[in-house]
C-alpha cells in the first residue's frame, strides 16, 4: 500500500494516517516530522532547510522530495502525510517514485465543509498545566485539570479561514490531478474517527 493523504487543516489527516498505519503495518511518513528531525539532527539537509525557514521562504519541492526519498524506498507500504500540497509537488513526487521504480496506489482526500472545520479548530483549547488539548463543546476539560486553558493563535477564526483559503487555492486542485490518474479516494471527514478509518481502509482494500 502506497498512499498519499491530504485535506484541509482540522480534517484529521495526521490522526487517520497514524491509525491506518497502526492497523495495516504501513509506515506513516509525515514530511513535517521529517523536516523537524533533520533540523534537530543538524544534518546538511537540515541546515539547508533551516536557512529557508530563517528567511521565511518556502522549502523548495526538490529538497522535500530528496529528504523523503529514502523513506519511500525502504518500505513497501507507506502513507505520505503533508506532501504534496500542490500540483507541482505532486508532479515532483511522481518523478521521484518513477526514479525509485514504484507507483502510487491511492490519493485520499479528507473532505469537510469549511464551517465544520472552523467549529472544530476554533473550539480547541490547550491546558497549560497538562498539555492536553480539549474542545469547548465536544471534549470539555475535566474538573481535575486546573488549566489555565489557552487558544492557539492559528486557531482563531480569522487565521483558520485564511488557511482554508490557501488550501482551496493550492491543495484542493490535487483532487482533479489524482482523479485524472484514476486513484482519487474521497472520504467524509465529518464522521466519527473510527468510521473515517473504516472508510479509508475499505477504499484502499485493507479492510480485513
Amino acid at each position: 500500500m502506497r498512499v498519499v493523504i491530504f485535506g484541509p487543516q482540522g480534517a484529521g489527516k495526521g490522526t487517520q494516517a497514524q491509525l491506518i498505519a497502526e492497523k495495516t503495518g504501513a509506515e506513516h511518513i509525515s514530511t513535517g516530522d521529517l523536516v523537524r528531525a533533520e533540523i534537530k539532527a543538524g544534518s546538511d539537509l537540515g541546515k539547508k532547510i533551516q536557512e529557508y525557514n530563517d528567511r521565511g521562504d518556502l522549502v523548495p519541492d526538490e529538497i522535500i522530495v530528496e529528504m523523503a526519498k529514502p523513506y519511500l524506498k525502504e518500505t513497501d507500504s507507506w502513507l505520505l502525510d503533508g506532501f504534496p500540497r500542490n500540483q507541482a509537488q505532486a508532479k515532483a513526487l511522481d518523478e521521484a517514485l518513477e526514479d525509485l521504480g514504484i507507483g502510487l496506489d491511492a490519493a485520499i482526500a479528507m473532505e469537510a465543509p469549511d464551517e465544520a472545520l472552523v467549529e472544530r479548530l476554533s473550539g480547541r483549547r490547550t491546558s497549560e498545566a497538562t498539555g492536553r488539548i480539549y474542545h469547548v463543546e465536544h471534549d470539555p476539560p475535566p474538573e481535575d485539570d486546573p488549566g489555565p486553558f489557552t487558544q492557539r493563535k492559528d486557531d482563531i477564526e480569522e487565521s483558520i479561514l485564511h488557511r482554508l483559503e490557501i488550501y482551496h487555492k493550492q491543495t484542493e486542485p490535487l483532487k482533479d490531478y489524482y482523479y485524472a490518474r484514476g486513484i482519487l479516494v474521497s472520504v467524509d471527514a465529518t464522521r466519527s474517527i473510527p468510521e473515517v478509518t473504516e472508510d479509508v481502509l475499505q477504499a484502499v482494500g485493507e479492510d480485513g
